[in-house]
């Protein structure tokens, strides 16, 4: 069989999450439209009739200004370590500058085979299009093996990045059950879906210092019992969670709820709960709580 694994890396919000969920085939990374959404190394993983392909989603590159952005960082050059395909993903809304491509250099030393991806070509004209893929031309020449222009929104061109993809797969053994579609615990699956809710709902001064932390999980006959913990970083941004009445955290819990049914195949009790801890990203042990971990 073949097996192996992708790596994709990228600025923040470049769609790396929403191509591997895409090309999996199930939600294994949580997307919003915030920056540094996706802050650990989560594997997707696509079986197929004697084909295993393990993609490994990473945060976004950015210059860290916490012990969690740190963190972060170190993810991203892990995961960039002895893998069989190295994905550099571009946002075509976005352009290419001077930085982009010097990273671009700085992977084809790591020694993998490096496909360049121009994600969100349907945001703008062909013209633009053609303008972008022509600034990837000399690293052709220097080893990039293909670029593609796709839209991970309106399917474009996936198919063929797949093909793609596998034809760089070398053969090899099984590393997971053909069951499986993260290397993740379930319930750090359920912990990501509530953080992907809330970073939807709330303002765009809280994310950043959203973590949540799973505090129990009884599954019963006929319903699975689930509490866990948001957490922040200031009196402020708990009642901002919370809303009046209790209006915001009821919405979370119910948006996330309906995600979390589908993923355990369970009717599931959720109850939310918030709770500040002051600077909690700059607390190696309270980062490795909320379920961050360099081991």
């Amino acid at each position: 069989m073949k097996s192996g694994f992708v790596t994709l890396v990228g600025r923040p919000n470049v769609g790396k999450s929403s191509l591997i969920n895409a090309l999996v085939g199930e939600k294994v990374s949580i997307v919003s439209p915030k920056p540094q959404t996706t802050r650990d190394r989560i594997m997707g993983i696509l079986n197929e009739p004697n084909l295993q392909m393990v993609f490994v989603d990473t945060p976004g590159i950015h210059k860290p200004k916490t012990k969690l952005g740190e963190y972060m960082n170190k993810c991203i050059t892990s995961a960039t370590q002895d893998v069989d395909v190295l994905v550099a993903v571009f946002d075509a809304s976005r352009g290419v500058n001077e930085d982009d491509l010097t990273r671009l250099s700085s992977y084809l030393t790591l020694g993998s085979p490096v496909i360049v991806v121009l994600n969100k070509i349907d945001l703008v004209p062909q013209e633009r299009v053609l303008e972008l893929l022509g600034k990837f031309s000399p690293y052709i020449e220097q080893g990039v093996k293909e670029v593609l222009p796709c839209s991970c929104r309106k399917k474009l061109n996936l198919a063929a990045l797949k093909k793609t993809l596998i034809s760089y797969i070398p053969e090899g053994q099984q590393y997971f059950f053909d069951d499986e579609i993260s290397d993740k615990p379930v319930s750090y699956m359920i912990c990501e879906i509530i953080r992907e809710k809330a970073l939807l709902l709330l303002q765009d001064e809280i994310p950043h210092g959203l973590g949540v932390t799973m505090q129990s999980y009884k599954k019963e006959q006929n319903v699975t019992q689930i509490e866990c913990d948001i957490i922040c970083e200031r009196d402020s941004h708990k009642q901002i969670i919370i809303g009046d009445s209790g209006s915001m955290i009821k919405k979370i819990g119910q948006s996330a709820r309906r995600d979390i049914e589908r993923l355990i195949d369970s009717r599931v009790y959720l109850k939310l709960f918030v709770k500040v801890r002051d600077d909690w990203r700059n607390n190696r042990n309270f980062i490795r709580d909320v379920g961050y971990s360099e081991n």
